[in-house]
C-alpha cells in the first residue's frame, strides 16, 4: 500500500516481515540483541538502517518460523514509529495485520495505520479503512466519528467504486495512474481490516488486476500470494497462483518462475478448470507464437 519502494520490494520478495518489548526473549541472534541495544541507546538513523537490514535477513532465513517472524515485525514497527519512520512504519503494520489478524492489538494497529496514511497524505486509502473500521468495529467509539466524519461515500465499498470510476473518467486523457493507485491502496486497505468480508478476496483480485496495468509486477505478486495463502478455499485464492504463474510467462518472460509456479498450481489443484491450460501453457514455454501454433496443429492431426 505504500510508497516506501525499498521496504515494499523487500517485503514482497521476503514474503513477510527497535524496541524492547515482550517478544524480545523470541529472538536469540546475538548480533541482532547487539543491535537492538545500540539502537535503544541512540535512536540514530545509521542505527535504525542496521537494525532493520538484520530484521529482513533473520525473516529471510527462518520465514517458516511464524512466531520469529512476528516478534520482528512488531520490533521492526515499534523502532520505525521510534524513530517518525512513517512509510517504513506503515509496511511492517500492513505485513503485521495481513499476516497476523487475530493478534489483540490488530484494531489499534488498524488505527494507527489509518493515521499514518492520513498524515502520508494517502486521504482515500486512510478513508476507506476508517470506513470498513466503522463496518467491522461499529461499536467503536472511533466506528462513530469516522462515520460522522467522511461524508463521501456511505460505506467503504460506495468509496472504492467511486475512485474506480475515476480512473476511466477523463475521456481524453484515458487511464489515470494515480487513480490506478488509489484504487489499488483502497483494495487493500478493505481487505486489511475485513478479511472475512466476502467482497476481500475480490478487492484484493481487483487490486492485482490494476497492478498489473500499471506494470507494478512487484506489488502484482504480493497480491497474489495474499489472496492464496489466505484465501485457497476461494476461486480468487486458487486463480491467484495461475495469475502469478501467467504473469512470469507472458509480461516477464521468466521461464523458470513460470514453469515454477504452474507446476505448483497443477500439483494443488489438479482438478481445477484451469489445470489443462496450464499445462498446455508449461508445455509451449519459451516458444515463439510461430512454435506454438505448429506444436498445436500437430496435436489436431494426431487427433
Amino acid at each position: 500500500m505504500l510508497n516506501s519502494v525499498k521496504y515494499i520490494f523487500l517485503a514482497s520478495i521476503l514474503f513477510l516481515f527497535s524496541c524492547k518489548n515482550d517478544n524480545a526473549s523470541k529472538i536469540q541472534d546475538k548480533e541482532l540483541i547487539s543491535l537492538q541495544g545500540e539502537f535503544d541507546k541512540s535512536p540514530n538513523d545509521s542505527n535504525y538502517e542496521k537494525l532493520i537490514t538484520k530484521y529482513l535477513q533473520l525473516i529471510q532465513a527462518n520465514r517458516t518460523d511464524k512466531s520469529l517472524v512476528e516478534s520482528l515485525l512488531l520490533n521492526a514497527s515499534n523502532a520505525s514509529e521510534k524513530l517518525g519512520k512513517d512509510s517504513q512504519q506503515l509496511v511492517f503494520l500492513n505485513n503485521l495485520i495481513k499476516d497476523f489478524p487475530q493478534r489483540a492489538d490488530t484494531k489499534e494497529n488498524i488505527l494507527k495505520m489509518i493515521n499514518l496514511l492520513s498524515k502520508l497524505g494517502k486521504k482515500q486509502a486512510s478513508e476507506v479503512m476508517a470506513l470498513s473500521f466503522a463496518k467491522g468495529f461499529s461499536n467503536e467509539t472511533k466506528a462513530q466519528e469516522f462515520k460522522a466524519s467522511i461524508t463521501s461515500a456511505a460505506s467503504p465499498e460506495d468509496y472504492i467504486l467511486n475512485i474506480g470510476k475515476a480512473i476511466f473518467a477523463d475521456t481524453a486523457k484515458g487511464f489515470s495512474e494515480q487513480d490506478a493507485l488509489a484504487y489499488v491502496d483502497a483494495c487493500e486497505a478493505f481487505a486489511l481490516v475485513l478479511p472475512k468480508d466476502p467482497e476481500a478476496p475480490e478487492f484484493i483480485n481487483k487490486a492485482a488486476e490494476i497492478s498489473n496495468a500499471l506494470k507494478t509486477y512487484d506489488k502484482s505478486f504480493s497480491l497474489y500470494d495474499w489472496l492464496n495463502n489466505s484465501y485457497s478455499d476461494n476461486k480468487r485464492g486458487q486463480m491467484a497462483l495461475f495469475m502469478k504463474a501467467f504473469l512470469f510467462d507472458e509480461s516477464l518472460k521468466d521461464v523458470e518462475n513460470a514453469r515454477k509456479y504452474y507446476q505448483e498450481f497443477i500439483d494443488k489443484y489438479p482438478n481445477h478448470e484451469f489445470a489443462k491450460q496450464a499445462k498446455l501453457l508449461m508445455e509451449n514455454l519459451g516458444k515463439s507464437q510461430e512454435e506454438v501454433l505448429k506444436s498445436l496443429q500437430g496435436n489436431n492431426k494426431d487427433k
